[in-house]
């Protein structure tokens, strides 16, 4: 994976959702070559459209958590 390549591409998803998030968390990975982006969001309808989303970008790996 090149952070660089997909950077562009998650981050227009992301910001398409940008209503619907209320944190997000950033980490770097030491090579600078991958790295982990945590989103915080309430709406699961919203959280279902954005990981779909996510999910077509190749090479990225999703996960979600729910809490109740």
């Amino acid at each position: 994976m090149n952070r660089a390549d997909l950077a562009p591409e998650v981050q227009s998803i992301i910001t398409r959702y940008g209503q619907d998030i209320i944190g997000r968390f950033g980490i770097p990975s030491s090579d600078k070559n991958s790295g982990l982006i945590v989103l915080l969001m309430q709406e699961a309808a919203a959280v279902g459209r954005l990981t779909a989303e996510l999910q077509e970008v190749a090479e990225l790996e999703v996960k979600t958590v729910a809490f109740e």
